[in-house]
């Protein structure tokens, strides 16, 4: 469509017909400023004034499209033409909108999954485990001081069960740490860091429950055992267990099937016999929680 030439086809038949600007457009309806965008190709008539326009200037809309008087061979096919150029436009609009909602949804959805990817990491990345710890863990929560040095961070040993992933963590300056890792849902590879103790005292063992919906899930963890402590016993649910304890470490996740009992009480510490320890010098029952 040739802007220029509808303007001064415009003008010609406008001065054919004897017509000033400003009688063209009283018969239209419009001002003369309009008329004269118009035929110096400032502008185009709307839409709905274009059948009305060309019977002032008696031609037809495909005319006055056409920015030239047609034959009447070319009448017909002019019509054509401009259906058809009319409707390709509104093909190429329609494509543009579905393209441009496909894109939206794709970056909507590039967005959703990538929080999920980029909160978690796959259980062999130990630095990225690492990482998550330190920034759970060393959240500041109100009430509390925490001696440990989250920037020195690092794991000593991992413990999975099922949809939960422990690290026992230690800053090398004999303070010590428990992460706990979720299952990232949309990625059952990777993980994200939900909960764990944000220091435990060395030498004391420490705990860490929680019940959902089908299970208990209680963790038990310390760093720095004393070299008499050989097991750990604790009770759940009317039933004893007794675990070894190796390197002067405990990392151990339990999963069982009464959420009615999360306790772990009364806990103990047992020497090579068999015998109980004082509980004051080895429990961590003072010991900060994460949220």
């Amino acid at each position: 469509m040739d802007v220029r030439a509808i303007g001064q086809l415009i003008a010609a038949r406008r001065k054919a017909l004897g017509l000033s600007q400003a009688e063209l457009a009283e018969r239209l309806h419009v001002t003369d400023k309009a008329v004269s965008r118009w035929e110096t190709g400032r502008g185009m008539p709307a839409v709905d004034s274009l059948e009305q326009l060309a019977e002032a200037l008696g031609l037809s809309v495909s005319e006055l499209l056409s920015g030239r008087v047609l034959t009447a061979e070319e009448l017909p096919k002019k019509a054509g033409e401009q259906i058809v150029e009319s409707l390709r436009r509104e093909w190429r609009m329609a494509w543009r909108g579905v393209l441009a909602a496909a894109l939206a949804i794709a970056l909507a959805c590039g967005v959703y999954f990538g929080y999920f990817y980029f909160r978690s990491v796959p259980e062999e990345d130990l630095v990225g485990l690492e990482q998550l710890a330190a920034d759970y863990l060393g959240k500041p929560r109100r009430g509390f001081t925490v001696d440990f040095q989250y920037e020195d961070l690092r794991i000593v040993e991992t413990e999975r069960r099922g949809d939960y992933l422990a690290a026992l963590c230690t800053d090398g300056a004999g303070h010590w740490a428990m992460c706990v890792y979720d299952r990232e849902e949309l990625f059952p590879d990777r993980w994200r860091s939900g909960g764990g103790k944000p220091q435990l005292s060395a030498g004391k063992l420490g705990s860490w429950n929680f019940g959902d919906p089908q299970e208990a899930v209680i963790i038990f963890c310390g760093g720095d055992l004393p070299a008499e402590a050989a097991y750990y016993t604790f009770q759940n649910s009317g039933v004893t267990y007794t675990c070894p304890i190796e390197e002067g470490r405990v990392l151990d996740v339990f999963l069982l099937p009464d959420t009615a009992d999360i306790s772990s009480y009364p806990e103990h510490l047992l020497d090579e016999n068999g015998d109980v320890l004082p509980m004051e010098r080895f429990s961590e029952s003072a010991a900060v929680p994460a949220d």
